[in-house]
């Protein structure tokens, strides 16, 4: 953190950093006194479920039962210690699978009318009642909101796979977690990773004309643009490079952030955390829904989802999800077509063995959003609808394939084998005038270069875990042990064209691309990574929960370059681990603590010294809180870290690379998120201070990374009208501030800017009976047209998307 005084920059304190911490809890638990207490269903409690619970401690079984079930479970503490419980399998209700678990324990249980359980000892006299009739209790409560894979209504996932590569509640994982649900990407229509996590804290993106093909994150002050980096798809790393295409949004079931180092469980990422989108998948149940939308520049979009079991016995079910888009954009010649489809299958021929395939399908027809100097976009001589490329030229266009497979079997004694795969293939043409390489002159002619980029890239991916849950030495074990792999290839030629002009008054341009295929500036690179880990999650006193992991990575790269023939191979090993500490009050308090390391290999050579790059290393300490009010659906989280990543390759004013670089990020992040009666909440504080430290280029040290903010705000609430006496209606808006961004190498900041996005829908069967099953739903973001840009560097900056407006008519039955 920083503050200007007479041209000087000021680090604030350590103590500063921790007041800003303890405002943000304080703030987090003011907000539950302003809200009530929500209702859930008691619909699940007629319905049977798959459970699959094995022998272990009571408390254990509980949670897991919770998890199964989506029942909220109540209790004392000290009833359950050093009680053990029965294994508990097959398709029963609630109460069934609650009977069996008590049956030896002297325990009895009482379901309420809001659908919760509360457990008391047998000989427990009646406590005081609400006004639901449950008794209250000196309790905690495990919040019954689906396992990590499954669809969760609402904005609150209870539980995650990307914070220990194990189905573990959030409020148990000692580092930063946010989960985007299907539902919040649903309601907020976003059409791109980078839009499905804007409401999310740590996170900082380019302008909707890039990430509208491509996913590029900045997270905690580094770069996450690839599986290289960490975009993950359901655990594994996806694509090769950034510009294989971007995830659709309607393909997921949600999107998981795990903020800060995180190479402990997945290798070689970058230091500022993950993003890890997880696949819709087949359904036990029927899924039938299909949408049709229309909206700005012609926009035309038909989407289906469909899911259930194929047999009668449910031993295979499937899920198939589509989308296909004819549409204009907001820039001049510029299409914004897709089609995309996903198909899964799953075999459970029992409650122990499961086999999901998972196949997608994804083209994208669209143009390339070009980088501008600043100059330009703040000249007033280009507007940000203007096409400033050739017709018939200007491109991109990908076809991605991907085809994998995760199975999983358990075996007796609670030993559980995972093993996980997938092929991913992309094929890109990008072709774009590059209009950063001159001014725009007083006349108004911008003089371009032409760029084009035919691309090939693939991935080969495999995870094979062992989990084994065990009780010793009086606590809790949950171990962990595997191996993974990856490889990638990223071929890709890359050829130039003379100098060509547009002329911005009458749109002529001088010349065609003509590009030259004698030189070829690209280059082709092959990789294999590869690790084993080991973490052991430990329960003890029913309170405590110690994380400890290490991990063992090798990675092996070669690379060509076209232009020269030099091929350059890096062989890289390294041991990084991670520890931290949670403690559970009874009353939903959660504080934690942990460090992490990350590891992310380099390619390429030492100007200075000749040698083969360094592995990037990165080093966090990180302390939160979090709080699950009892008896809501809510969340709130704080944290405070400090994090850097030294061996940083930077590039002085000739371009040559110098291994001298070094960024320190340190921040404070607040989120809240979840559901009270008829409101849905989403919101959040960043605070980054992301400092180059060290750089080959003079200027840049002392500097904010750029593009990212030093503070940003967003919150999201939309509200069903139901008490209102309009049943079925719902509206929702948002609001997104970003602040200042640092360009590095100049004096000038990026402007702060502030964006609003409004959410109405109606179901229409509840207005009319004969419409059972339709929604109609209207968006709108960017509502009041802001003008804004974002910038990554001095001739690296784009034109804000502006208002566009959709409306979507769905059908589910």
């Amino acid at each position: 953190m920083r503050d200007y005084q007479n041209g000087r920059r000021h680090q604030a304190s350590g103590a500063t950093v921790l007041r800003m911490l303890m405002a943000g809890v304080a703030i987090c638990v003011a907000g539950v006194a302003t809200v009530g207490i929500s209702t859930p269903t008691m619909a699940q409690m007629s319905q049977t479920f798959g459970f699959d619970i094995p022998s272990t401690s009571l408390s254990r079984a509980l949670r897991q039962f919770s998890q199964q079930s989506g029942v909220q479970v109540a209790y004392r503490t000290a009833i359950a210690a050093n009680a053990a419980a029965p294994s508990v399998k097959g398709q029963l209700t609630p109460q069934q699978a609650l009977s069996t678990l008590l049956a030896s324990s002297g325990l009895r249980y009482s379901f309420t009318g809001s659908g919760a359980v509360t457990i008391l000892a047998a000989d427990a006299a009646a406590g005081p009642a609400d006004n639901t009739g449950a008794t209250v209790l000196n309790t905690i409560v495990v919040a019954g909101t689906g396992g990590a894979f499954d669809r969760v209504e609402g904005y609150r996932a209870d539980s995650s796979s990307s914070g220990a590569k194990t189905d573990t509640p959030i409020i148990e994982t000692p580092q930063s977690i946010s989960v985007v649900t299907a539902d919040q990407i649903a309601n907020q229509r976003a059409t791109s990773l980078s839009e499905t996590l804007a409401y999310t804290p740590g996170i900082a993106t380019q302008s909707g004309g890039f990430s509208r093909m491509v996913d590029d994150f900045m997270i905690r002050g580094f770069n996450t643009a690839s599986g290289n980096t960490g975009t993950l798809r359901d655990g594994m790393k996806f694509q090769s490079s950034v510009y294989d295409g971007g995830q659709e949004p309607y393909g997921l079931e949600r999107v998981e952030v795990l903020r800060g180092a995180s190479s402990v469980l997945y290798g070689q990422v970058a230091p500022g955390g993950i993003v890890n989108a997880i696949s819709k998948r087949p359904t036990t149940t029927p899924l039938h829904e299909m949408n049709l939308e229309y909206g700005s520049y012609n926009r035309k979009q038909i989407s289906a989802d469909f899911g259930g079991p194929v047999d009668a016995d449910g031993v295979l079910s499937y899920r198939l999800t589509g989308l296909y888009r004819d549409a204009d954009n907001w820039v001049d010649n510029t299409s914004d077509n897709k089609a995309y489809i996903a198909p899964a299958l799953t075999w459970k021929p029992d409650e122990t063995t499961s086999l999901t395939l998972l196949g997608s399908y994804q083209h994208v027809d669209t143009g390339f959003a070009p980088p501008y100097l600043l100059s330009d976009i703040t000249s007033g001589k280009l507007s940000r609808d203007t096409f400033t490329g050739i017709d018939n030229f200007d491109t991109y266009k990908s076809d991605i394939y991907t085809i994998g497979g995760m199975f999983e079997h358990e075996f007796d004694d609670g030993l559980k084998l995972r093993s996980s795969a997938r092929y991913f293939h992309a094929d890109i043409q990008w072709n774009y005038m590059m209009p950063n390489v001159a001014p725009i002159s007083a006349g108004g002619v911008m003089t371009r270069l032409a760029s084009e980029r035919p691309e090939t890239s693939y991935g080969i991916t495999s995870d094979n875990s062992l989990e084994y849950t065990f009780d010793a030495f009086g606590a809790e074990h949950t171990l962990l042990g595997g191996f993974d792999f990856y490889r990638r290839s990223y071929d890709s030629h890359r050829y130039r064209g003379t100098a060509s002009q547009l002329n911005l008054n009458t749109g002529v341009n001088s010349s065609g691309p003509n590009v030259s295929y004698a030189v070829d500036r690209g280059s082709d690179s092959i990789g294999d990574q590869y690790g084993i880990y080991l973490q052991d999650q430990i329960k003890f006193d029913d309170h405590w929960i110690l994380l400890l992991g290490g991990r063992h990575d090798w990675a092996d790269g070669s690379t060509k370059s076209y232009q020269t023939g030099v091929v350059t191979n890096q062989r890289d090993n390294a041991f990084t681990g991670r520890a931290g500490l949670v403690y559970l009050f009874d009353n939903g308090v959660a504080p934690y603590v942990s460090v992490s390391q990350s590891f992310l290999p380099q390619v390429g050579s030492d100007f200075l010294t000749g040698n083969a790059l360094k592995p990037n290393e990165g080093l966090q300490y990180e302390t939160g809180i979090r709080y699950q009010p009892l008896g809501t659906n809510l969340q709130f989280s704080a944290a405070v870290y400090d994090l850097n990543q030294k061996n940083v390759v930077s590039y002085n004013s000739s371009g040559n690379a110098y291994q001298l670089g070094e960024v320190h990020s340190r921040g404070l992040e607040l989120e809240a998120r979840g559901d009270i009666g008829n409101w849905g909440l989403v919101a959040a504080y960043t605070f980054t201070d992301a400092e180059i430290t060290a750089s080959a280029k003079a200027a840049e040290i002392g500097e904010q990374v750029a593009l990212v903010p030093r503070h940003s705000f967003s919150i999201w609430a939309d509200y069903g009208l139901d008490d209102l006496g309009l049943e079925g209606v719902r509206l929702g808006g948002g609001m997104r501030y970003i602040g200042k961004t640092n360009l590095t190498d100049s004096v000038i900041d990026g402007p702060s800017y502030v964006l609003f996005d409004a959410m109405a829908s109606v179901d229409l069967g509840k207005l009319n009976a004969d419409l059972e099953g339709l929604d109609f739903k209207v968006n709108a973001r960017n509502l009041f047209d802001r003008k804004y840009y974002t910038c990554v560097s001095l001739d690296g900056c784009r034109f804000g998307e502006p208002m566009t407006v959709s409306a979507t008519l769905s059908y589910k039955w």
